[in-house]
């Protein structure tokens, strides 16, 4: 396949688009990633280490597709990209791994990192 430019279509800063530039070191992918000074792969292991949870791959590998959809939004739809639905098709994919996919032990664990609050608090109120 033939393509006019190999830079990255995403950032100002008109890299080569490499897998490490368009998922880690890119300006846009740095603000999806909300990191701002990291070295690339230290993202990762902020997320295992910050979140504690035995997930910590899948939420990595959803913001990767994540990324990369809003790229090729871009790329073939000429959908501006953002920041915002970036994050909107993260929540959205999560959502469907913590809905249909995952272990019934781990789903409630991912919706609570996933909302940001305790389904069983929300739970235990209901049976009241």
């Amino acid at each position: 396949m033939y393509l006019d430019t190999y830079t990255c279509v995403l950032c100002i800063l008109q890299e080569k688009e490499t897998m490490p530039h368009l998922f880690l070191r890119c300006n846009f992918s740095k603000a999806c990633w909300s990191t701002s000074s990291r070295p690339p792969f230290r993202i990762f292991n902020s997320i295992k280490d910050k979140l504690n949870v035995p997930f910590y791959m899948e939420i990595i590998i959803l913001m990767a597709r994540s990324i990369w959809s809003v790229r090729n939004d871009w790329t073939f739809q000429q959908c501006p990209p953002s920041v915002q639905s970036c994050k909107r098709k993260f929540m959205e994919k999560m959502n469907t791994v913590c809905l249909h996919r995952a272990k019934s032990s781990l789903a409630l664990a991912m919706m609570e990192c996933l909302y940001g609050y305790s389904f069983i608090a929300v739970f235990r109120r209901t049976l009241r």
